[in-house]
């Protein structure tokens, strides 16, 4: 089941007209239950593009780093695989940053863990005059389809997410009502 949901969000992925131009991409490595990026990875490496993944630094902060494809991983914090030697890569110098989520919502919702890592990462989003696309990253959040809750919202620390893809289909948020397509 989780690799037939996985093979599905991966095409509705490569959907995304910025995926398919991307040549640096944030992806994470699953974990409890998230759903995986395996064939997103595998397809990204195999064009040629560079694949980060999040880790956390000393000062305790996310940080996305390279991750190559020969790379061993090792064990990071909270458990999560980590490319043993990172090397990071600026927030902005990626084209999309795939986001997990326990929850996606209306307007670019999204709930995360509650340790508001993610959110640090990009507040430069938050600020008036921020760069989005296309001067800045897409910000895609993946999930399963039982992870969309039409009653979440945003809280105002919190980054919105500007389009949401699970193995059902995509849900952009320029337009508030927009249906799945």
């Amino acid at each position: 089941m989780q690799a037939l949901a996985s093979t599905d969000l991966a095409a509705h992925l490569w959907g995304l007209p910025e995926m398919q131009t991307a040549r640096t991409v944030a992806a994470f490595i699953a974990d409890d239950g998230e759903i995986s990026l395996w064939p997103v990875v595998a397809r990204l490496w195999a064009d040629g593009a560079t694949v980060t993944v999040p880790a956390i630094d000393e000062t305790g902060e996310l940080i996305l780093v390279r991750w190559d494809r020969d790379a061993d991983l090792v064990t990071g914090r909270f458990g999560i695989p980590v490319p043993p030697s990172p090397e990071p890569v600026d927030v902005l110098g990626h084209d999309v940053i795939l986001l997990p989520g326990v929850l996606f919502g209306p307007g670019g919702a999204r709930a995360g863990r509650g340790r508001g890592y993610y959110d640090r990462a990009l507040a430069y989003r938050l600020a008036p005059g921020a760069p989005l696309p296309p001067g800045g990253p897409l910000l895609a959040g993946v999930g399963h389809v039982c992870q969309w809750d039409p009653e979440l919202r945003r809280r105002p620390q919190d980054v919105a997410v500007d389009v949401f893809v699970s193995p059902a289909g995509v849900r952009r948020f320029r337009h508030p009502a927009a249906p799945w397509n």
